[in-house]
């Protein structure tokens, strides 16, 4: 489905990144769909939500009606459940239902399951089979009866630190013979209280558009690039970056749409090039939401310790440089 995204992406994410070289008045309505200010006003509805994101439970439309789609509040499951669950975090489940509102038999439109937590929104991790990251609902060709609906159990791992943090779930459903999905966008909290000692780091208002922006600050308060790690030794080491873009307007960003190019050293010798989609997981982002991507990719071992430089680049050709330290 990443691949039908192409020119709604490069309008979108072009603008969040455009945005940096174009200082607009922190009052004025933004709809370049990039920046967190905190002077703009958000519409919200009775449960003090974005416009276009609604509660866990609540049914959403598709396709004009023809289709409603509805997520549960997360369930905590038993230890030892889900083998494959990571120490130190927990596994929960959610019940998914997809209901056909006309007279007659229909297959559904196949729908993508992205699940994020905590301010920065990052991905928790799919218990069940996946594609390339979202959990699809339902799965297999499945056809369901006039008014009927079908239930689908979807299992997510999140962090001990996600605990009480809230989690918004990203529906995108795409509908047989189309090419762009709708997006439905539902919210709640993690079970349990939270353990979290201090705010994660989110952009404040428009920020500092530096012509070079470090690893683990802001670029003007839309895109931001955590420090990076290295692991695995040998001649050619896994190095990881968090990937965050935050969305400050009350449309959908279609995803990241942030090709990443990493240069080591002070001669910038190109190392890795890392794509959406191909590279990492890239879902679209709720109106006033960040959402954040763990990006993993290939430096060579004499780079670690090094300079390092890393070129965020949007499908509309926009670049930010973010520079630190490998490792």
């Amino acid at each position: 489905m990443s691949t039908h995204r192409g020119s709604l992406l490069t309008v979108l994410v072009a603008a969040a990144l455009l945005a940096t070289s174009c200082a607009e008045s922190p009052t004025r309505p933004s709809h370049d769909g990039a920046r967190l200010s905190s002077s703009s006003p958000e519409r919200k509805d009775a449960a003090g939500l974005p416009a276009g994101i609604a509660e866990l439970g609540a049914a959403g439309s598709m396709e004009d009606g023809a289709w409603t789609l509805s997520v549960t509040e997360l369930k905590p499951l038993s230890a030892g459940v889900a083998a494959e669950v990571p120490k130190g975090w927990a596994a929960y489940s959610a019940e998914v239902k997809v209901a056909n509102r006309q007279s007659q038999i229909a297959t559904p439109p196949q729908t993508e399951l992205t699940v994020r937590y905590g301010a920065l929104g990052r991905e928790a991790m799919s218990l069940v089979e996946d594609d390339g990251g979202a959990v699809v609902v339902p799965s297999g060709d499945t056809r369901i009866r006039p008014h009927g609906s079908v239930t689908s159990d979807v299992r997510f791992a999140f962090p001990a630190s996600a605990r009480g943090q809230r989690v918004t779930v990203t529906a995108e459903a795409t509908a047989a013979g189309l090419a762009e999905p709708e997006r439905l966008f539902f919210e709640g909290a993690v079970p349990g209280a939270s353990t979290a000692s201090s705010e994660e780091q989110v952009p404040a208002g428009e920020g500092r558009s530096p012509d070079v922006t470090p690893l683990g600050e802001w670029h003007a308060g839309t895109i931001r690039l955590s420090p990076v790690s290295v692991t695995k030794d040998g001649p050619s080491r896994i190095a990881r970056v968090e990937l965050s873009v935050a969305n400050g307007s009350s449309d959908p960003l279609p995803g990241f749409g942030v090709t990443l190019r990493i240069l080591t050293g002070a001669d910038l010798r190109l190392a890795d090039t890392i794509h959406p989609v191909y590279g990492y997981h890239d879902a679209a982002i709720a109106p006033e939401r960040i959402a954040t991507q763990t990006v993993d990719f290939r430096v060579p071992s004499s780079a670690v310790g090094g300079p390092l430089t890393i070129e965020a680049v949007n499908l509309g050709g926009s670049r930010v440089v973010f520079e630190g330290r490998l490792g």
